[in-house]
């Protein structure tokens, strides 16, 4: 890959093609189930955990001022600064050098985010506003970097520092006659003719033609590039040696030196992918004698995601609350009871419009507050859940959630406890920690109940308890 200092990543969000320099991305991944925020930024799609951090990931369709992007699902683009913050876009078109203007929006991310979430640092307070290549310390030598791809349904990678580029299918390929099928053709890059070479066909994978598709990586060994079609990227990973292991023999057969090298065991249990080796694609008969142009050789480095100490005490457990789709928890010592929604709630003069009703529990008037309205949940009109009043003390004041249903207990230990970070600037964290359940890979919200009401809302309530009620 070109100078990290001056390489460009460029994607498509929102229905444009926008560019931001890659020194600020530390990796690319699929997009991850998602975990609503209620109340969030409106470009705010949702949370995830990576490795062991809760990740804000927003819609840069959104950001580009595309208010109707609701949310490109295609990846995520996770970006270097502390705390981590990932990108939606809809697909990765390109990672190299970006000094020419190829017709993309050039994106200040540092300009686009400032100030305006909690979660990201101010311009000169964080890794955002950097566009220079980040220290060593940032980017410790023991973690391995690879472009993953998918060719015929399976998962194979290339060291990032034998990538010199990403982009799509050229509309035009010249083609040879009289040349073996694995040379799909030419074209020009740079005042470079690159060989075009089918990566299906030199692994022994079925062929299959040109749909315009594809995606071309450009790849030097050596003094030589030469470019490769395959099927899809799929992302940037990082890991660290101890998932990256040798190949077996039976990964390569046929004359040559190996283009197998490795095999990595890809995040998340998502299996292996096959790591090809630059010098061993090189060697192969067919293709050393079409490759004649030289590359210069450069280094790349990607910034490391920052893992946050785990947190919590050793076990804790929560209830479950459920709003429409989406399951939150709400720690258990801060419930006093739940109990059904009583089918008639006394109603309130000049209540605001999240207030149900008050009901009597054991003498004491209980406000009940909409939590479907208070979240932002939209009405399904399905009325056949069975739904519940969460019943909490906080402070003086005792007050009813109204949830659609209670979903059991949730029991946690302190390495499954995330911190969780602050989603709008200027505004206490409803949230302030989260439980990643490994079994299905969900990231469950954990409420703050002292932060279930603002200052104002408690003392509207105070009022309301003690204002007679309409007959």
């Amino acid at each position: 890959m070109s100078d990290e200092g001056n390489a460009v990543l460029t994607v498509r969000a929102g229905g444009r093609r926008v560019a931001f320099p890659a020194s600020i991305v530390a990796e690319v991944i699929r997009t991850p189930p998602l975990t609503r925020v209620p109340n969030g930024p409106a470009s705010l799609l949702g949370v995830t955990h990576l490795r062991g951090m809760v990740l804000p990931v927003l819609s840069l369709g959104q950001l580009v001022h595309r208010p109707e992007a609701s949310g490109s699902r295609g990846c995520v683009v996770v970006l270097s600064q502390r705390p981590a913050l990932g990108l939606a876009v809809d697909a990765v078109e390109s990672l190299g050098a970006g000094a020419e203007d190829d017709g993309a929006t050039w994106l200040d991310i540092g300009d686009a985010l400032d100030g305006r979430f909690a979660f990201v640092p101010r311009k000169g307070e964080g890794q955002i506003s950097q566009v220079v290549a980040p220290s060593a310390a940032a980017a410790p030598e023991r973690d391995l970097a690879f472009l993953a791809f998918v060719l015929a349904g399976q998962d194979y990678a290339l060291p990032l520092e034998a990538v010199a580029e990403v982009m799509a299918l050229p509309p035009a390929i010249a083609s040879l006659p009289m040349t073996d099928d694995l040379l799909l053709g030419v074209f020009t890059l740079r005042e470079a003719v690159l060989p075009v070479l089918s990566l299906r066909l030199l692994l022994g994978l079925e062929a299959h033609p040109l749909s315009g598709k594809q995606q071309v990586v450009v790849t030097k060994a050596g003094e030589h590039q030469l470019a490769l079609v395959v099927d899809r990227i799929t992302g940037i990973l990082r890991v660290g040696p101890d998932r990256v292991a040798p190949a077996p023999s039976l990964f390569n057969r046929g004359g040559g030196e190996a283009r197998i090298a490795d095999v990595l065991r890809l995040p998340d249990g998502r299996g292996i992918a096959a790591v090809l080796s630059p010098g061993g694609i090189l060697s192969d008969d067919r293709v050393l004698p079409l490759v004649a142009a030289p590359l210069v050789e450069e280094e790349a480095t990607m910034p490391t995601p920052v893992t946050p100490q785990a947190h919590g005490a050793a076990r804790e457990r929560f209830v479950m609350i459920r709003l429409g789709t989406e399951s939150y928890g709400l720690p258990i010592g801060a419930v006093d009871e739940v109990v059904r929604l009583p089918e008639v709630l006394t109603r309130l003069p000049k209540a605001p419009p999240y207030v149900r009703g008050v009901m009597n529990r054991h003498g004491r008037v209980v406000p009940v507050i909409d939590q479907r309205q208070r979240f932002g949940v939209a009405d399904s009109g399905d009325e056949a859940g069975r739904p519940r009043v969460v019943v909490v003390t906080i402070g003086r004041l005792q007050a009813g959630f109204a949830v659609d249903a209670v979903a059991g207990i949730l029991e946690a230990g302190a390495e499954d406890i995330l911190p969780a970070p602050a989603m709008e600037a200027g505004r206490a964290a409803l949230f302030d920690r989260a439980v990643a359940v490994q079994r299905d890979g969900r990231l469950i919200l954990l409420i703050d109940p002292t932060a279930l009401l603002t200052l104002a809302e408690a003392d509207l309530l105070r009022d309301l308890v003690t204002a007679p009620a309409s007959p």
